[in-house]
Order: structure tokens, then sequence, then C-alpha cells
């Protein structure tokens, strides 16, 4: 029986319950593209973060709230959500040593965020206010898994050669984006209004991210499910 590779996904984390949290999207469409998914427990200690590193294949770093901005160099602005800092500190630690590994990354919204200021790059800490964009354009209402605007990928980038399209229409909820992506990220996808929405590492093809939530429409989307397999 062939070996199913182990995806450890980290998730937002709500303190007054003390309780860990993943929308089963992340984990379902895992499961359904071959991989056995695990919920990693948060820590900053790097012998505990290589010991996790030692018995997963990939990452799946999954949405969540905004970026502490000192992590990329920045005063907080008003229109910045509050930050999990602990969870800035564990993906930060993860991160340096799946590089290290140069074991497959994949990040999702916030994930895609963290994946770029490990590479080096800064953000937009509130698109609307700092580059006039209005709210609905990129934060949509229920059902996540409509489609509200069309990401282009780069013709024979990354993202194409994993999806097989370089138009892809998909659903956005974010506030925050990445700013200015660095010499150690490629970028890899736009929307029509300039948002960077998809990124790869210059050096490395296996880490990759996107903006939007593929796990809310990869039931019904080939495109989305492929960035899962």
């Amino acid at each position: 029986m062939e070996k199913r590779p182990v995806i450890g996904i980290t998730g937002p984390y709500n303190h007054e319950k003390q309780q860990m949290l993943l929308g089963e999207r992340y984990s379902n469409t895992l499961l359904r593209a071959g991989a056995l998914p695990v919920l990693l427990p948060r820590t900053t200690d790097e012998a505990d973060i290589c010991a996790l590193l030692d018995r997963i294949d990939g990452l799946l770093l999954a949405g969540g709230g905004d970026v502490l901005p000192a992590r990329f160099g920045e005063e907080t602005l008003p229109q910045c959500g509050k930050p999990d800092e602990v969870r800035d500190e564990f993906e930060l630690l993860l991160l340096k040593h799946a590089f290290e590994r140069r074991m497959p990354v994949f990040g999702i919204c916030r994930g895609v965020q963290m994946i770029a200021v490990a590479l080096g790059a800064t953000l937009f800490q509130d698109i609307e206010s700092q580059l006039g964009l209005p709210r609905v354009n990129h934060y949509q209402e229920i059902p996540y898994d409509d489609a509200v605007h069309v990401v282009r990928f780069k013709e024979g980038g990354l993202l194409e050669r994993i999806t097989g399209t370089t138009v892809m229409p998909t659903n956005s909820m974010h506030h925050q984006s990445i700013k200015e992506a660095g010499d150690r990220v490629r970028i890899e996808g736009i929307t029509m209004d300039g948002i960077i929405e998809a990124i790869s590492a210059a050096d490395n093809d296996a880490v990759f991210g996107v903006q939007f939530h593929p796990e809310q429409f990869a039931h019904y989307s080939d495109f989305a499910y492929r960035l899962f397999t």
C-alpha cells in the first residue's frame, strides 16, 4: 500500500476558550487529495518544532488574523487587526526550518502573507485605507465558495503549471496583502486591481501560496483542487 503524505496544518487560536481552530474544508480537501492532515500544536520551542517537522512531509499554513506589522518592519496602523504574536512566532520558526529542509509549503490567505514575510516581503496592513480599494472588492460575505473576482497567473509560472490555467475565478476574504515582494519572492498572480494573489519562493518551487481560499471551492473547481494535489 502506497504511503500517504502527512501534511501538518497551522490554524487560528481562540484565546478566550484556549482552543485551536481549523475549518474542516482544509482537512477534507487534503484527505480527498490523498494526504493525511494533522493539526500542529502551537509552540515556540525550536526543538519541538524540529521534532514536528521530522514527522510530517509537508506544511500548510491556513488562514486567520493579521500579521503583526513589526514582523515586516512597520509601525501598527489603526486599521490593522489584533495580531496573534504567538502564532506569528510559531509559523516563522516553522517556516525557517521548513525552508532549510526544502520541505513543501503551501500558504492560504494569512498563510501566503506569512510565507512572504518569512522571505523578506512587506504587507499592506489594510488595502482599503492604504490603496483606496473598496472593502467589498476583497472581503466577501457568505457564501465563501462564490467567485467574486479573477486572478491572472503568470504565463509559464508555477501556479499556471499547477492549476493548468492563467485565468482563475476566485473568492476573496482579506484586508491585508503583499506590498513589496522583494528578491526572494516570485509574483505568480495578481487581480485586475493590482493585488498580489499568488507567489512562490524564488529559489524553491515547493514553496508557494495564494491569497484566496481554494479549500472553499475545491469541491467543484478542478483548478482549486490541483493546488492541494
